[in-house]
């Protein structure tokens, strides 16, 4: 156990490393060793496992602590706005996260009182790290199966343990929104009140996947075919249809 922050933590790691490979071998590590279907794959750490462990713990300290006070916290965003994004090359990528004041109103906006039902589904094609998910979660009561789409990797990763410290029930999908290329996904609570009682990720190879939650008995009426998924090329999936009965797309 540590009484170190996770700032303080991050910023020994990164005077030897690049930060922003910390960044995301870190976030890589933490999504590794909570999935329950890694099929015993393991990433190389760089003998790290130590140091992350504590870096995970005082994430999830101080993340306890906020939500004391806040319904949700993107408490993995602000630290990648302060310390990789201010610091790094990341920088030049010209990202900034919505501010959670922003994201709090686009969601009320969304969601009116009636949206409560099991088979409701919002939608971000631009998850970014899903503050507006988050915050939908939030303001449904955790009626909603959330669904995060982005073709930032790193913001992917944040996105799914954003879903997984909330007790958000959804899928993060890593892919090219508008070439509409799936690369890889993930399927995040997927049993949380249906037999797993703990917070878990599974890893997903289809975008039909995503949608694979007992409360969407009707699917998205959309279909795609010959989706480029590296493994299984011309399989049918399906994604969401911003006007189906039920579902909100939060933009």
């Amino acid at each position: 156990m540590t009484n170190k922050t996770f700032e303080e933590i991050f910023e020994e790691l990164a005077r030897h490393n690049d930060r922003s490979v910390i960044w995301n071998n870190w976030l890589e590590y933490v999504i590794e060793i909570n999935q329950v279907n890694h099929n015993g794959k393991k990433t190389n750490f760089h003998n790290n496992e130590e140091t992350y462990i504590d870096l995970m713990e005082a994430w999830l300290n101080e993340l306890n602590t906020k939500l004391e006070t806040e319904p949700y916290y993107d408490i993995l965003g602000h630290f990648y706005e302060e310390l990789v994004q201010s610091k790094a090359k990341g920088k030049s990528l010209g990202q900034v996260y919505t501010p959670q004041s922003v994201t709090k109103l686009l969601s009320e906006i969304a969601i009116e009182d009636q949206f409560t039902t099991s088979d409701n589904l919002a939608y971000d094609p631009t998850c970014g790290s899903s503050r507006t998910l988050l915050s939908a979660h939030v303001e449904s009561k955790g009626d909603l199966i959330c669904i995060g789409q982005d073709i930032d990797l790193t913001s992917c990763h944040m996105s799914v343990l954003n879903f997984f410290s909330h007790g958000v029930r959804g899928s993060i999908l890593h892919m090219d929104t508008i070439e509409e290329k799936f690369y890889q996904g993930w399927r995040i609570n997927k049993y949380l009140y249906h037999g797993i009682p703990v917070p878990h990720i599974e890893e997903i190879h289809s975008v039909a996947e995503a949608f694979d939650f007992i409360e969407l008995k009707n699917k998205p009426s959309r279909v795609i075919e010959n989706y480029d998924n590296n493994n299984e090329a011309d399989k049918e999936v399906v994604i969401p249809a911003a006007k189906q009965t039920g579902q909100t797309t939060l933009i």
